[in-house]
């Protein structure tokens, strides 16, 4: 299997540069984005400008402008963020077979196997960032490496170290050697940790990615639980989530609406199991695990309900369906009859970096329930989705 190569693209200051692009007038004033209006409201993007006067992302308006007294307020615009947005992932497709957008202007780009038609990705970053600079007038800070966590981290560590109007363009982190490049690095640089997380890191006096990275793993799953083994994993760089546009993501939801409105369990489970089953086809077939599955419910009366919990790393079919009717009857307050139900399994990773995460541990063979698994598989593929069918109870 061919290196990966994972590129993430950070636009910094993404709404208020392309503010800027549409006025020219604000360029060098501090700027923010927050809902007009109210004094309670809170700075939803910002400047760099405005960053140097102390203002961060959650402050509250009020507090903004006793920071900052010439702060510019500019309403939130969808429509221009949404238009440059469009123009920046037609220069991308030009690169990059596979794009997972992530908000407004970033986006992860899977290179793997493009090297042979475009050369290495961070050539490609560089020429990515001079054509963006070019056509569209934004500065870019890309994060080149083999996973996403890490080019997601490298693109931090540009902002952190550059200045504005001399932003490096690119920081690659070379395959093998993603621990030692976040080891010295604070916690902040540590994608979507949550700041709960952070502040109780910090509360164990870990201040940096390395610290936590040299802790055993069942000294971090006894204080973190079960999350401590994927924190411990992502601190070392770790991360087989694989890059996904947005109608593959897709294909991991699937729903029904029932021709009868009911609350029978007996309807209910079985149609559970169908939908789980189809998605569990699907994550298989695509090489892919998923850590969380939820289910939504929509009643008579038009209103939603929803629960999710979480999976092993590699679920079958009769855990999928375990983990659905779990979290139905988790999510099911109420007595009224269901319309419809949705099934869609979250937070994908590949099977592959799975093994990455046992540190090179002997490797079993498959239990049985696996192999069996697989078995099930290979008859549905070959004669199709009924050709099996549950036993029922006599």
């Amino acid at each position: 299997m061919p290196l990966r190569s994972v590129l993430f693209i950070d636009p910094p200051a993404f709404c208020t540069s392309v503010e800027e692009l549409a006025a020219p007038a604000l360029r060098t004033r501090p700027v923010a984005v927050a809902p007009p209006g109210a004094d309670r409201a809170t700075i939803i993007a910002l400047s760099t400008e405005a960053r140097l006067a102390g203002i961060e992302r959650g402050m509250p308006v009020r507090r903004a402008r006793k920071l900052c007294p010439d702060l510019v307020l500019l309403p939130p615009n969808p429509r221009l963020y949404a238009h440059f947005s469009r123009a920046l992932h037609q220069i991308l497709r030009i690169y990059a077979p596979i794009i997972e957008p992530r908000g407004y202007g970033h986006a992860f780009l899977d290179l793997t196997g493009t090297s042979r038609l475009f050369g290495p990705a961070d050539d490609v970053a560089l020429r990515i960032g001079r054509e963006v600079k070019e056509r569209l007038g934004l500065s870019l800070s890309v994060g080149v490496a083999a996973n996403k966590l890490v080019s997601q981290a490298a693109t931090t560590v540009l902002k952190a170290d550059g200045t504005p109007g001399a932003l490096p363009l690119q920081l690659m982190v070379n395959a093998g050697s993603e621990a030692s490049f976040l080891a010295p690095q604070p916690l902040v640089v540590l994608p979507d940790l949550h700041p709960r997380l952070r502040s109780r890191l910090e509360d164990y006096q870990l201040d940096l990615i390395g610290e936590v990275a040299a802790i055993s793993e069942s000294a971090l799953c006894a204080v973190f639980g079960d999350g401590g083994r994927t924190l411990r994993a992502r601190a070392r760089g770790i991360d087989p989530r694989p890059v996904l546009p947005p109608e593959r993501q897709a294909e991991f939801q699937v729903s029904r609406t029932l021709a009868t409105d009911t609350n029978d369990l007996g309807v209910l489970h079985p149609l559970l199991r169908v939908l789980t089953e189809r998605l569990g086809h699907r994550l298989r077939g695509r090489g892919l695990t998923a850590r969380r599955l939820r289910v939504e419910a929509s009643y008579a009366d038009h209103t939603d309900v929803a629960h999710a919990v979480p999976l092993h790393a590699v679920a079958l079919d009769a855990e999928l369906w375990d983990a659905a009717r779990r979290a139905f009857t988790l999510a099911n307050a109420k007595r009224l009859a269901v319309r419809r139900v949705a099934v869609t399994l979250e937070r994908l990773e590949e099977v592959e970096g799975q093994l990455e995460l046992e540190m090179g541990e002997r490797v079993e063979p498959l239990p049985r329930t696996q192999r069996l698994q697989h078995a099930l598989d290979h008859i549905h593929t070959r004669y199709g989705a009924r050709a099996l069918s549950p036993s029922r109870p006599r």
